[in-house]
């Protein structure tokens, strides 16, 4: 990553805190499920978020898409105060900043066919476009992302884990986003499919220009796409390094248990 990189998106102290009884009589606990946590996003590169569940990783997801309040601390997008947006900068926010989901069935809404998932978010976004201009960039995106044009009335019932996944995938990018949040997109899917959707991802993010958060419990996956990693544990970041040489020098007892435990990582095409 070059050190002239634009900083996208900067973290300064993030927590987020909240009480939680385990029984009805049980003293109340504080858990710190983000614990004062620092970085930065740089334009172009493909971060890594790594953890155990309940680590904090999605928590943290959330938080910088504004999704749930944090308790203290500040994010800065595209050199601007979250908490400042107003309506309409909030609005292109959120058409710069897509998210795709863990789950590729229940990110999808049944009673939609294919085409209108897709289109969706442009009719929001871009109410512009004719109907055929519509059809057309739906149509051209569904061959970017490798699905084929067939499959545009079709449910997502009728189609693969791996193909609804692309269709999330479109869906996110239809609009032109600067960054993609990928939040665990292949942990419900076989390896072999996971391979194929890392491909694709890595293709689109040099295609459309992205920046991307990749969010993942599985190290071989965050080293088979990552530029840099950070790993984090009970919401606090351990390690925040560039990813080979976090496998080459880990520093951290956590990081060399986890790294231990990595079976060889998934093989993308170069």
């Amino acid at each position: 990553m070059k050190n002239e990189a634009t900083n996208i998106l900067t973290v300064d102290n993030l927590k987020l805190h909240y009480s939680s009884a385990k029984g009805f009589f049980s003293k109340k606990e504080i858990v710190k499920a983000v614990d004062d946590i620092s970085f930065n996003l740089l334009e172009g590169e493909t971060l890594g978020i790594v953890g155990e569940s309940g680590s904090g990783k999605s928590s943290i997801c959330r938080l910088v898409l504004n999704l749930i309040s944090k308790s203290s601390g500040k994010i800065t997008w595209f050199d601007k105060d979250l908490d400042t947006f107003n309506k309409k900068q909030m609005k292109e926010f959120r058409r710069k900043v897509q998210i795709i989901f863990q789950d590729p069935y229940g990110s999808l809404d049944p009673r939609m066919t294919i085409g209108s998932i897709i289109k969706e978010p442009l009719d929001i976004f871009n109410k512009k476009f004719l109907k055929k201009e519509k059809e057309k960039i739906i149509t051209e995106l569904m061959n970017d992302v490798g699905l084929s044009n067939e499959l545009f009335n079709r449910y997502p019932h009728e189609l693969s884990g791996g193909q609804c996944q692309r269709v999330g995938i479109a869906r996110a990018i239809i609009n032109k986003p600067s960054v993609l949040i990928c939040d665990e997109p292949v942990s419900a899917l076989d390896l072999s499919i996971q391979a194929q959707i890392l491909d694709l991802l890595k293709n689109l993010k040099n295609k459309y220009s992205l920046t991307l958060v990749f969010v993942s419990h599985d190290l071989s996956v965050i080293k088979s796409i990552c530029d840099n990693v950070i790993v984090l544990r009970s919401g606090k970041i351990v390690e925040n390094r560039e990813v080979n040489d976090l496998f080459r020098n880990p520093e951290n007892e956590y990081t060399k248990k986890l790294i231990s435990s990595v079976p060889s990582p998934i093989p993308l095409k170069r």
